[in-house]
């Protein structure tokens, strides 16, 4: 069976990683060109650095944040972490944008934040947005934690870009995120506050390469399939289990995880992966995951298909039925799955029925 998880990294890197583990030499400085080195912040992840960032603000309590609708759901959280108020903008799931006219519609005087996260290897025109940003005094956030392509750099329209290095994401450095902040005031308030947080261990990141070795050991296709079968002999259910696996953060005592400036060992290694990424390995897969589209049939679709700029970082396949496609591409050798890391936003204008509850991931061959 083909499975869903790959992790995006060599086992040399691995090894590497293990080494800085234990003080081996590397360089923690990232490849930047001027600009972006000059307003990057290195974080845990991106969930730290926009949990630090909205610290950095101090925004009135019940300041609105506007968040495109599918996102990691420990964004919302931290909203309200905050004292701050999430609203829910549609994402159209043919673009996977999200329309300046649906923001305007959202937008109120408590409004001080619009979060757009571009999904799935997708990338959103942020002109617009930028525009009715800027009219109406709204601080403008990319995510680009499933759109990374090889370079980190902030679009002009934006007052922040973040860029997410964690266990599934391309060019993993198994953690870390790297947050673009324009204002420099905003910038270093951050880096003082994450100063006040204890660093995350050598130890504790050597767990995690291990672990994530693992995952990429059992992700093997045979080792893969016997894996299934030996969970489904426990009477437990292998996609559950599968689909948290890889899962960064807790749930319980998020906070405090999320709270610690990243180890010298994963900014050693993001540094690396950066430096040495392979920018074919985005040609290949946007080309998989064009020659799948083109087998899809009425009523299915991909996900994100109209968006002129799709790299298929997953392949989102949205049908009627898709209890009914899981089946089918199980049956066939490919472990499909309807669980995600992502959620729909349920604060404000939150929808009853979505899109999103119809959409099957499949595993590229």
């Amino acid at each position: 069976m083909i499975p869903r998880l790959r992790i995006d990294i060599g086992w040399l890197d691995l090894m590497r990683a293990l080494g800085y583990c234990l003080g081996a030499p590397g360089t923690s400085e990232l490849p930047l060109d001027q600009n972006a080195r000059d307003e990057a912040l290195v974080t845990l992840s991106v969930r730290t650095a926009f949990d630090l960032w909205l610290a950095a603000l101090e925004l009135p309590a019940g300041s609105q944040v506007l968040l495109s609708e599918v996102t990691v759901p420990h964004m919302e959280r931290i909203v309200h972490e905050h004292g701050l108020v999430p609203v829910a903008v549609p994402v159209d799931p043919r673009t996977l944008c999200v329309s300046a006219e649906d923001v305007r519609e959202r937008i109120t005087p408590r409004t001080r934040v619009l979060v757009v996260a571009h999904l799935f290897g997708t990338r959103m025109p942020l002109a617009a947005l930028g525009e009715l940003a800027s009219e109406h005094d709204i601080l403008l956030v990319e995510d680009c934690a499933q759109s990374f392509t090889g370079s980190l750099a902030r679009d002009p329209a934006v007052d922040v870009s973040l860029y997410s290095f964690g266990p599934i994401k391309t060019a993993t450095a198994l953690g870390g995120g790297v947050a673009l902040v324009r204002d420099a005031r905003v910038r270093e308030r951050m880096q003082q506050l994450a100063t006040a947080w204890p660093q995350q261990s050598a130890s504790s990141y050597a767990g995690r390469v291990a672990k994530m070795g693992l995952l990429k050991l059992l992700s093997i296709p045979a080792l893969f399939t016997l894996l299934v079968k030996a969970i489904e002999l426990t009477g437990r259910d292998p996609d559950t289990m599968v689909g948290h696996s890889a899962r960064g953060f807790p749930d319980a005592q998020l906070f405090a995880a999320l709270r610690q400036r990243a180890s010298t060992a994963m900014v050693k290694l993001l540094a690396r992966r950066l430096a040495n990424f392979d920018a074919s390995s985005i040609a290949s897969r946007t080309r998989h995951g064009q020659e799948f589209a083109t087998t899809i049939q009425p009523p299915e679709f991909i996900a994100g298909m109209d968006n002129p700029s799709h790299t298929f970082w997953v392949v989102p396949l949205v049908s009627p039925d898709p209890k009914a496609i899981v089946q089918q591409l199980r049956a066939s050798g490919l472990d499909a799955s309807q669980i995600s890391g992502l959620a729909i936003v349920e604060g404000e204008h939150a929808p009853a029925e979505h899109w999103f509850q119809q959409t099957v991931f499949v595993p590229r061959r």
